[in-house]
């Protein structure tokens, strides 16, 4: 009977170590937000160094990373981010990493009317 209860609470114990790492990464959404902020404004300066992104859509993409800015900086002026504001951040972070996805796969280039290198 010992040994019984001894495999169930090893089971139990083993399965609950296995589980927690997987509902932390459910909710970690973009974890560090300063990291996420940096990654998406290095996609958008590549997209324009690629030629990728056209002028204004680059300059709505950096528009609305500046309102993700303001928007955290109220945040985390009250000291530090409630679950639903850092929810809230990540909704936005995801929305503009979609965005930046769209436009940089939407065939508008920087240069499309010059046709460098090609000739017809």
């Amino acid at each position: 009977m010992k040994r019984l209860l001894s495999i169930a609470a090893l089971g139990l114990i083993a399965s609950t170590t296995l589980i927690a790492p997987a509902q932390a990464q459910m909710f970690a959404g973009f974890g560090n937000i300063n990291q996420a902020q940096a990654r998406l404004q290095s996609r958008i300066n590549s997209g324009v160094r690629s030629g990728r992104l056209t002028r204004q859509e680059a300059f709505n993409l950096q528009q609305k990373m500046r309102r993700l800015n303001v928007m955290e900086a109220q945040f985390r002026s009250s000291g530090n981010l409630s679950f639903r504001e850092r929810a809230r951040l990540n909704g936005e972070l995801s929305r503009l990493s979609n965005e930046i996805s769209l436009q940089l796969n939407d065939s508008d280039r920087r240069w499309r009317n010059r046709h460098y290198g090609r000739r017809f």
